[in-house]
């Protein structure tokens, strides 16, 4: 890892480290989901939809000036939506306006790392992986047009 993500890795790595009850993770996660911005009404397409979220999650990607940037956001499903938002405002803490290369250059597997996925429910588990796997994709695609 190099860069921008070694630095937000350790940072969540570190706030992770320092919850001393469970309980505290999910209280994190309902912060960084309140404190999320959302994003644009007219942004909302189906063809951004994360698929495997029990709620609606968009995801849109933005690449400009070497760095790709994602517009996130969720609305309401069968469950409570803040935890499925917050999950996406953690996703992009960590991978939000970063050159492709760097964000394929982290191993998904940190997140699993630091805890988080123990104790979400399979949808919420699933949907997390499904938006970590969109943001690869999107890496992917936008790290071999760089490279045109």
């Amino acid at each position: 890892m190099a860069g921008l993500i070694t630095e937000r890795t350790e940072e969540v790595r570190a706030m992770f480290a320092s919850f001393a009850d469970p309980d505290d993770k999910w209280k994190y996660l309902l912060d960084l989901a309140r404190a999320h911005k959302g994003m644009d009404a007219g942004l909302k397409d189906a063809k951004f939809i994360i698929q495997g979220c029990a709620s609606t999650m968009y995801l849109v990607p933005k690449f400009a000036d070497g760095v790709l940037h994602f517009e996130m956001d969720v609305e309401g499903g069968t469950t409570n939506p803040l935890i499925s938002r917050g999950l996406g405002a953690l996703a992009l803490k960590v991978y939000n306006d970063l050159p492709p290369s760097e964000i394929l250059s982290l191993d998904p597997v940190f997140f699993q790392d630091i805890g988080l996925n123990v104790g979400l429910s399979p949808t919420r588990s699933n949907g997390f992986a499904s938006l970590v796997k969109q943001i690869y994709l999107y890496a992917r695609v936008y790290d071999a047009i760089s490279k045109r």
